[in-house]
């Protein structure tokens, strides 16, 4: 069979038949899917509107209550630490930070700064002049507020880092002797 005769059979076959609806019911469909867009667009905004409102709304009332709590003097009744278990508290802390003080005056008894230094040492000297600036940070902090169990566990995590790195340079510097 030729293209001509192939095109010939399916011009033949072709039929017609009236269907008045069709079109109509086409362009309905069209425009309630362009409505159902335009309303489910409009939907989400309003929804993505909701939540940003009331997570800004969540904020500002926690920054509210953050701002009170910290402007609000602290009472007895209010305090997770008690005047005597704050001063227990601060003569521990008193006892350590001499300990690590105590090894600080040994690292520098034996820093002898006409001999070169590792790369490593350097880099632990460096870090404890960090260590050491975090804690007046922490210390500044805990002078506002005293009672503050948080800022004394940080600051207890500072000095035992500075315990550390002392120590690694005490050992780093009997390692080069």
């Amino acid at each position: 069979m030729t293209a001509d005769e192939l095109s010939a059979a399916a011009k033949a076959m072709r039929r017609d038949w009236d269907s008045p609806g069709l079109w109509p019911a086409i362009e309905r469909r069209i425009r309630e899917d362009e409505r159902a867009r335009r309303r489910y667009s409009w939907t989400s905004l309003a929804a993505a509107a909701v939540v940003i409102l009331s997570v800004a709304a969540s904020l500002v009332l926690l920054g509210n209550r953050l701002l009170h709590e910290r402007a609000a003097p602290v009472t007895g009744a209010s305090r997770l630490l008690s005047d005597e278990g704050l001063s227990d508290v601060e003569r521990a802390e008193a006892q350590y930070i001499a300990a690590i003080e105590a090894l600080a005056a040994k690292v520098a008894r034996t820093d002898d700064s006409t001999r070169p230094t590792s790369l490593l040492l350097a880099n632990l000297r460096e870090r404890l002049v960090v260590i050491d600036a975090a804690i007046a940070d922490c210390r500044a902090e805990i002078e506002r507020n005293r009672f503050n169990t948080h800022l004394r566990r940080q600051l207890l995590s500072i000095y035992q880092e500075k315990r550390r790195t002392l120590e690694q340079i005490l050992d780093e510097e009997q390692h080069a002797s």
